[in-house]
Protein backbone atom coordinates (compact mmCIF):
# COMPACT_ATOMS: atom_id res chain seq x y z
CA UNK A 1 0.00 0.00 0.00
CA UNK A 2 1.68 3.50 -1.41
CA UNK A 3 1.81 6.26 1.24
CA UNK A 4 0.90 9.70 0.69
CA UNK A 5 4.21 11.58 -0.50
CA UNK A 6 5.07 14.55 1.47
CA UNK A 7 7.81 17.28 -0.39
CA UNK A 8 6.73 20.24 2.38
CA UNK A 9 10.20 19.16 4.33
CA UNK A 10 12.43 18.83 1.67
CA UNK A 11 11.93 21.94 -0.57
CA UNK A 12 14.96 23.10 -1.57
CA UNK A 13 13.76 27.03 -2.03
CA UNK A 14 13.94 26.72 2.22
CA UNK A 15 17.57 25.86 1.90
CA UNK A 16 18.56 28.55 -0.32
CA UNK A 17 16.56 31.06 1.04
CA UNK A 18 18.91 29.82 4.86
CA UNK A 19 22.18 30.12 3.23
CA UNK A 20 21.17 33.83 1.33
CA UNK A 21 20.37 34.68 4.84
CA UNK A 22 22.97 33.76 6.97
CA UNK A 23 25.34 35.34 4.20
CA UNK A 24 23.81 38.18 4.61
CA UNK A 25 24.39 37.98 8.23
CA UNK A 26 27.90 36.96 7.95
CA UNK A 27 29.10 39.85 5.96
CA UNK A 28 26.95 42.32 8.12
CA UNK A 29 29.06 41.06 11.05
CA UNK A 30 32.25 41.41 9.07
CA UNK A 31 31.40 44.76 8.27
CA UNK A 32 30.49 46.16 11.62
CA UNK A 33 33.39 44.65 13.10
CA UNK A 34 35.56 46.37 10.42
CA UNK A 35 33.63 49.72 11.66
CA UNK A 36 34.40 48.68 15.38
CA UNK A 37 37.94 47.79 14.69
CA UNK A 38 38.23 51.46 12.69
CA UNK A 39 36.72 53.04 15.03
CA UNK A 40 39.17 52.59 17.27
CA UNK A 41 41.75 52.59 15.53
CA UNK A 42 40.81 56.53 14.86
CA UNK A 43 39.90 57.38 18.66
CA UNK A 44 43.64 56.45 19.36
CA UNK A 45 44.81 58.29 17.07
CA UNK A 46 42.96 61.71 18.00
CA UNK A 47 43.69 60.82 21.62
CA UNK A 48 47.63 60.15 20.92
CA UNK A 49 47.50 63.50 18.90
CA UNK A 50 45.57 65.09 21.17
CA UNK A 51 48.02 64.25 24.70
CA UNK A 52 51.04 65.70 22.14
CA UNK A 53 49.97 68.81 21.03
CA UNK A 54 48.81 69.42 24.28
CA UNK A 55 51.87 68.25 26.22
CA UNK A 56 50.58 65.99 28.76
CA UNK A 57 48.82 62.93 29.06
CA UNK A 58 45.15 63.23 31.11
CA UNK A 59 45.45 64.11 34.63
CA UNK A 60 49.52 64.35 33.97
CA UNK A 61 51.28 67.53 35.39
CA UNK A 62 54.12 68.45 32.92
CA UNK A 63 56.30 71.25 32.74
CA UNK A 64 55.71 71.30 28.48
CA UNK A 65 52.27 71.55 29.31
CA UNK A 66 50.63 74.13 26.77
CA UNK A 67 47.19 74.24 28.15
CA UNK A 68 44.05 71.87 30.17
CA UNK A 69 41.46 69.98 28.75
CA UNK A 70 38.55 71.52 28.02
CA UNK A 71 35.69 68.18 27.71
CA UNK A 72 34.99 66.50 24.73
CA UNK A 73 32.18 66.08 22.01
CA UNK A 74 30.71 63.47 19.92
CA UNK A 75 31.00 63.44 16.42
CA UNK A 76 30.15 60.63 13.41
CA UNK A 77 32.44 60.08 10.73
CA UNK A 78 32.44 59.36 7.16
CA UNK A 79 34.90 56.51 5.76
CA UNK A 80 35.29 54.24 3.40
CA UNK A 81 33.98 51.10 5.41
CA UNK A 82 30.73 53.17 6.38
CA UNK A 83 29.21 55.89 8.81
CA UNK A 84 30.72 55.33 12.41
CA UNK A 85 29.33 57.00 14.76
CA UNK A 86 30.20 58.54 18.44
CA UNK A 87 33.69 59.62 17.66
CA UNK A 88 34.41 61.46 21.15
CA UNK A 89 36.77 64.88 20.13
CA UNK A 90 38.48 66.01 22.57
CA UNK A 91 39.29 69.84 23.39
CA UNK A 92 41.70 72.09 24.49
CA UNK A 93 40.96 75.46 25.96
CA UNK A 94 42.43 78.58 24.31
CA UNK A 95 43.93 76.30 21.72
CA UNK A 96 43.00 75.61 18.55
CA UNK A 97 43.52 72.18 17.55
CA UNK A 98 43.64 70.86 14.03
CA UNK A 99 44.15 67.05 13.88
CA UNK A 100 46.00 65.54 11.27
CA UNK A 101 43.07 63.46 10.21
CA UNK A 102 40.75 65.87 9.36
CA UNK A 103 41.96 68.31 6.68
CA UNK A 104 41.33 72.08 6.74
CA UNK A 105 39.91 71.60 3.97
CA UNK A 106 39.64 68.47 2.12
CA UNK A 107 36.80 66.97 4.17
CA UNK A 108 35.72 63.81 2.35
CA UNK A 109 38.54 60.71 2.46
CA UNK A 110 40.00 60.16 -0.79
CA UNK A 111 38.37 56.34 -1.85
CA UNK A 112 34.96 57.48 -0.79
CA UNK A 113 35.01 60.72 -2.94
CA UNK A 114 36.56 58.96 -5.95
CA UNK A 115 33.73 55.85 -5.64
CA UNK A 116 30.93 58.55 -5.11
CA UNK A 117 32.30 60.84 -8.23
CA UNK A 118 32.90 57.93 -10.31
CA UNK A 119 29.81 56.24 -9.31
CA UNK A 120 27.59 58.99 -10.46
CA UNK A 121 30.03 59.96 -13.64
CA UNK A 122 29.63 55.73 -14.68
CA UNK A 123 26.36 55.21 -14.04
CA UNK A 124 24.76 57.48 -16.48
CA UNK A 125 22.28 58.37 -14.22
CA UNK A 126 21.87 59.73 -10.62
CA UNK A 127 19.09 56.85 -9.28
CA UNK A 128 21.73 54.70 -10.79
CA UNK A 129 24.59 56.12 -8.69
CA UNK A 130 22.70 56.80 -5.78
CA UNK A 131 22.31 52.50 -5.80
CA UNK A 132 26.08 52.19 -5.90
CA UNK A 133 26.58 54.68 -3.08
CA UNK A 134 24.23 53.27 -0.78
CA UNK A 135 25.85 49.42 -1.38
CA UNK A 136 28.63 50.68 0.01
CA UNK A 137 26.90 52.38 3.04
CA UNK A 138 27.08 55.91 2.39
CA UNK A 139 22.85 56.40 1.97
CA UNK A 140 22.72 60.35 2.96
CA UNK A 141 24.09 61.79 -0.22
CA UNK A 142 21.54 63.16 -2.50
CA UNK A 143 21.57 63.75 -5.87
CA UNK A 144 21.84 67.14 -5.76
CA UNK A 145 24.92 66.54 -3.59
CA UNK A 146 26.76 64.58 -6.59
CA UNK A 147 25.67 67.24 -8.81
CA UNK A 148 27.74 69.73 -6.56
CA UNK A 149 30.23 67.53 -6.36
CA UNK A 150 30.82 67.19 -10.19
CA UNK A 151 30.50 71.17 -10.55
CA UNK A 152 33.31 70.95 -8.50
CA UNK A 153 35.35 68.49 -10.10
CA UNK A 154 34.60 70.62 -13.32
CA UNK A 155 36.35 73.82 -11.35
CA UNK A 156 39.31 71.51 -10.49
CA UNK A 157 40.12 69.82 -13.86
CA UNK A 158 39.84 73.62 -15.77
CA UNK A 159 42.89 74.37 -12.98
CA UNK A 160 45.04 71.23 -13.47
CA UNK A 161 44.17 71.67 -17.25
CA UNK A 162 45.44 75.21 -17.01
CA UNK A 163 47.75 74.92 -14.13
CA UNK A 164 51.73 76.26 -15.32
CA UNK A 165 54.28 74.20 -16.07
CA UNK A 166 57.54 75.02 -14.38
CA UNK A 167 59.66 72.25 -14.41
CA UNK A 168 61.80 71.38 -18.21
CA UNK A 169 60.77 68.48 -19.25
CA UNK A 170 63.66 67.34 -21.86
CA UNK A 171 61.76 64.22 -23.60
CA UNK A 172 58.02 64.91 -24.17
CA UNK A 173 55.86 61.42 -25.28
CA UNK A 174 52.99 62.15 -27.56
CA UNK A 175 50.16 59.21 -28.02
CA UNK A 176 46.44 58.91 -28.42
CA UNK A 177 43.76 56.26 -27.29
CA UNK A 178 40.30 55.49 -28.34
CA UNK A 179 37.30 55.69 -25.85
CA UNK A 180 33.90 55.00 -26.57
CA UNK A 181 31.51 58.10 -25.75
CA UNK A 182 27.47 58.48 -26.50
CA UNK A 183 26.66 61.88 -27.03
CA UNK A 184 24.01 61.84 -29.61
CA UNK A 185 25.21 58.37 -30.89
CA UNK A 186 28.10 55.97 -29.41
CA UNK A 187 30.90 57.06 -31.28
CA UNK A 188 34.79 55.82 -30.80
CA UNK A 189 36.87 59.51 -29.80
CA UNK A 190 40.06 59.95 -29.15
CA UNK A 191 42.14 60.82 -26.26
CA UNK A 192 45.57 62.32 -26.85
CA UNK A 193 47.80 62.61 -23.97
CA UNK A 194 51.08 64.41 -23.37
CA UNK A 195 53.78 62.99 -20.71
CA UNK A 196 57.11 65.22 -19.83
CA UNK A 197 60.10 62.68 -18.37
CA UNK A 198 63.12 64.35 -17.10
CA UNK A 199 67.05 62.88 -17.08
CA UNK A 200 65.89 60.81 -13.98
CA UNK A 201 63.08 58.81 -15.81
CA UNK A 202 60.56 60.96 -13.62
CA UNK A 203 57.35 61.44 -15.33
CA UNK A 204 54.35 63.64 -15.16
CA UNK A 205 51.08 63.73 -17.28
CA UNK A 206 51.37 67.50 -18.74
CA UNK A 207 47.96 67.42 -20.36
CA UNK A 208 45.57 65.46 -22.83
CA UNK A 209 42.84 66.38 -24.93
CA UNK A 210 39.21 64.60 -26.15
CA UNK A 211 39.26 64.45 -30.34
CA UNK A 212 36.78 63.37 -32.43
CA UNK A 213 39.51 62.03 -34.08
CA UNK A 214 43.11 62.00 -33.91
CA UNK A 215 43.87 65.06 -36.11
CA UNK A 216 47.23 67.27 -37.33
CA UNK A 217 44.52 70.35 -35.87
CA UNK A 218 43.69 68.57 -32.52
CA UNK A 219 47.55 67.87 -32.18
CA UNK A 220 48.35 71.60 -32.70
CA UNK A 221 46.20 72.37 -30.14
CA UNK A 222 47.35 70.08 -27.56
CA UNK A 223 50.96 71.14 -28.13
CA UNK A 224 50.29 74.98 -28.40
CA UNK A 225 48.29 74.45 -25.14
CA UNK A 226 51.46 73.12 -23.23
CA UNK A 227 53.40 75.66 -24.62
CA UNK A 228 51.15 78.62 -23.56
CA UNK A 229 51.32 77.12 -19.90
CA UNK A 230 54.99 77.54 -19.83
CA UNK A 231 56.55 74.10 -21.40
CA UNK A 232 60.36 74.78 -22.67
CA UNK A 233 61.23 73.89 -25.86
CA UNK A 234 61.76 69.85 -25.55
CA UNK A 235 65.28 68.25 -26.60
CA UNK A 236 63.51 65.13 -28.10
CA UNK A 237 59.56 64.42 -29.33
CA UNK A 238 58.66 60.78 -28.85
CA UNK A 239 55.70 59.56 -31.14
CA UNK A 240 54.37 56.60 -32.98
CA UNK A 241 54.38 56.81 -36.32
CA UNK A 242 51.37 59.11 -36.35
CA UNK A 243 51.51 61.58 -39.10
CA UNK A 244 48.91 64.20 -37.59
CA UNK A 245 51.47 64.20 -34.55
CA UNK A 246 54.36 64.02 -36.58
CA UNK A 247 53.25 67.35 -38.55
CA UNK A 248 51.82 69.30 -35.40
CA UNK A 249 54.99 68.48 -33.73
CA UNK A 250 57.55 70.43 -36.55
CA UNK A 251 54.38 73.31 -36.76
CA UNK A 252 54.70 74.28 -32.60
CA UNK A 253 58.76 73.39 -32.39
CA UNK A 254 60.32 73.38 -35.40
CA UNK A 255 63.27 73.13 -33.76
CA UNK A 256 62.94 69.77 -31.44
CA UNK A 257 64.07 66.45 -33.26
CA UNK A 258 61.65 63.81 -33.15
CA UNK A 259 61.87 60.40 -32.40
CA UNK A 260 59.90 57.34 -33.40
CA UNK A 261 58.75 54.55 -31.91
CA UNK A 262 60.70 51.35 -33.09
CA UNK A 263 58.26 49.20 -31.62
CA UNK A 264 55.54 50.63 -33.85
CA UNK A 265 57.78 50.31 -37.13
CA UNK A 266 58.09 46.69 -36.32
CA UNK A 267 54.40 46.17 -35.94
CA UNK A 268 53.61 48.06 -39.02
CA UNK A 269 56.35 46.42 -40.84
CA UNK A 270 55.05 43.03 -39.65
CA UNK A 271 51.76 43.99 -41.80
CA UNK A 272 53.23 43.15 -44.69
CA UNK A 273 54.80 39.73 -44.54
CA UNK A 274 53.15 36.96 -46.63
CA UNK A 275 54.78 33.84 -45.04
CA UNK A 276 52.93 33.91 -41.63
CA UNK A 277 55.44 31.39 -40.62
CA UNK A 278 58.36 34.33 -41.06
CA UNK A 279 56.62 36.88 -38.83
CA UNK A 280 58.17 35.93 -35.55
CA UNK A 281 61.32 35.46 -36.86
CA UNK A 282 61.11 38.78 -38.50
CA UNK A 283 59.84 40.79 -35.85
CA UNK A 284 62.77 39.30 -33.44
CA UNK A 285 65.02 40.34 -36.38
CA UNK A 286 63.70 43.96 -36.76
CA UNK A 287 64.26 44.06 -33.18
CA UNK A 288 67.32 42.94 -32.74
CA UNK A 289 68.70 45.64 -35.43
CA UNK A 290 67.78 48.42 -32.44
CA UNK A 291 68.30 45.85 -29.56
CA UNK A 292 71.91 45.19 -30.19
CA UNK A 293 73.36 48.38 -31.28
CA UNK A 294 76.30 50.19 -29.60
CA UNK A 295 76.11 53.61 -31.87
CA UNK A 296 75.02 54.74 -34.94
CA UNK A 297 77.72 52.71 -37.52
CA UNK A 298 76.55 49.96 -35.31
CA UNK A 299 73.10 50.05 -36.08
CA UNK A 300 72.91 50.91 -39.95
CA UNK A 301 75.09 47.37 -39.80
CA UNK A 302 72.57 45.87 -38.25
CA UNK A 303 70.39 47.53 -40.69
CA UNK A 304 72.28 46.29 -43.57
CA UNK A 305 72.87 42.65 -42.32
CA UNK A 306 68.78 42.26 -41.87
CA UNK A 307 67.64 43.92 -45.45
CA UNK A 308 70.33 40.94 -46.98
CA UNK A 309 68.47 38.54 -44.76
CA UNK A 310 64.87 39.50 -45.80
CA UNK A 311 64.80 41.28 -48.92
CA UNK A 312 64.37 38.25 -50.71
CA UNK A 313 61.91 36.11 -48.40
CA UNK A 314 59.67 39.40 -47.41
CA UNK A 315 60.27 42.21 -49.50
CA UNK A 316 57.08 44.44 -48.90
CA UNK A 317 57.93 44.11 -45.16
CA UNK A 318 61.60 45.07 -45.50
CA UNK A 319 60.78 47.87 -47.68
CA UNK A 320 58.22 49.32 -44.70
CA UNK A 321 60.47 48.72 -41.92
CA UNK A 322 63.28 50.89 -44.29
CA UNK A 323 60.97 53.81 -45.49
CA UNK A 324 61.84 56.06 -42.96
CA UNK A 325 63.91 54.32 -40.85
CA UNK A 326 66.13 57.42 -40.19
CA UNK A 327 63.15 58.86 -37.83
CA UNK A 328 63.76 55.85 -35.36
CA UNK A 329 67.14 56.65 -35.28
CA UNK A 330 67.19 59.78 -32.96
CA UNK A 331 67.52 58.31 -29.76
CA UNK A 332 71.22 58.01 -30.95
CA UNK A 333 72.37 61.93 -29.99
CA UNK A 334 71.00 61.41 -26.58
CA UNK A 335 73.32 60.12 -23.75
CA UNK A 336 73.51 56.12 -23.93
CA UNK A 337 71.99 55.14 -20.30
CA UNK A 338 68.44 56.79 -22.06
CA UNK A 339 68.48 54.86 -25.35
CA UNK A 340 66.15 52.18 -24.00
CA UNK A 341 63.33 55.18 -23.00
CA UNK A 342 64.05 56.77 -25.86
CA UNK A 343 63.73 54.49 -28.45
CA UNK A 344 60.41 53.09 -27.89
CA UNK A 345 57.03 54.81 -26.91
CA UNK A 346 56.93 52.48 -23.83
CA UNK A 347 56.62 55.48 -20.93
CA UNK A 348 53.43 56.81 -22.60
CA UNK A 349 51.87 53.09 -23.55
CA UNK A 350 52.43 52.05 -20.12
CA UNK A 351 50.35 54.68 -19.10
CA UNK A 352 47.40 54.20 -21.69
CA UNK A 353 47.40 50.62 -21.09
CA UNK A 354 46.11 51.34 -17.34
CA UNK A 355 43.61 53.75 -18.73
CA UNK A 356 42.17 51.31 -21.05
CA UNK A 357 42.36 48.36 -18.20
CA UNK A 358 40.23 50.82 -16.43
CA UNK A 359 38.06 52.54 -19.08
CA UNK A 360 36.97 49.15 -20.85
CA UNK A 361 34.86 48.05 -17.44
CA UNK A 362 32.55 50.44 -17.92
CA UNK A 363 32.11 50.29 -21.93
CA UNK A 364 31.22 54.03 -22.73
CA UNK A 365 30.68 56.95 -21.35
CA UNK A 366 28.21 59.54 -21.49
CA UNK A 367 29.27 62.27 -22.76
CA UNK A 368 32.53 64.58 -23.60
CA UNK A 369 32.56 66.04 -19.89
CA UNK A 370 32.01 63.06 -18.21
CA UNK A 371 34.83 61.46 -19.18
CA UNK A 372 37.29 64.14 -18.86
CA UNK A 373 36.51 64.31 -15.55
CA UNK A 374 36.54 60.81 -15.22
CA UNK A 375 39.99 60.70 -16.73
CA UNK A 376 40.48 63.27 -14.84
CA UNK A 377 40.06 61.74 -11.10
CA UNK A 378 41.68 58.46 -12.31
CA UNK A 379 45.07 60.44 -12.94
CA UNK A 380 44.62 62.19 -9.69
CA UNK A 381 44.29 59.02 -7.96
CA UNK A 382 46.95 57.25 -9.65
CA UNK A 383 49.60 60.09 -9.09
CA UNK A 384 48.84 60.75 -5.20
CA UNK A 385 47.94 64.34 -6.17
CA UNK A 386 44.44 64.67 -5.18
CA UNK A 387 42.74 67.66 -5.65
CA UNK A 388 40.84 69.02 -2.35
CA UNK A 389 37.10 69.10 -2.77
CA UNK A 390 36.33 72.35 -0.46
CA UNK A 391 32.93 72.92 1.69
CA UNK A 392 30.93 70.52 1.29
CA UNK A 393 29.69 69.84 4.73
CA UNK A 394 26.62 72.22 3.88
CA UNK A 395 24.86 69.11 2.71
CA UNK A 396 25.58 66.49 5.20
CA UNK A 397 24.28 66.65 9.29
CA UNK A 398 25.74 69.03 11.57
CA UNK A 399 27.10 66.07 13.62
CA UNK A 400 29.26 64.54 10.88
CA UNK A 401 32.77 64.70 10.33
CA UNK A 402 34.51 64.03 7.10
CA UNK A 403 37.75 62.24 7.04
CA UNK A 404 40.30 63.83 4.89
Amino acid sequence: MHGTLNFEGHLTTRWFESKRQYRALFWEDVQAKVRNETKIMIQEMIQTEFNFLIGAEPYQRAPGRKTKRNGSYLRSLETAVGRIEDLRIPRARNLDIRFSLFDRWQQVEDGVIESMLQAYLLGRSGACAQEIIQGFGHPRFSKSFLQRLTRRAEKDLQAWLNRPITKHWPYLFIDGMVINVREVELQPWCVLWALGMDENHNTEILGFVVLKSESQEGCERLLSDLKRRGLQTPELIVSDDSKAIENAAAMIFPHTPQQGCMFHKVKAAGRYIKNSKNKKSFSRDASDVYMTATGQRSLLRNLATFKDKWRAKEPLAVRSFTTGFERTMTYLRFPKDHWRWLYTNNSMESLIDKIRDWTNRFGYFQGRGNLYIALFTFIQHKQKQLVPIKDQSAELPKDTILIA
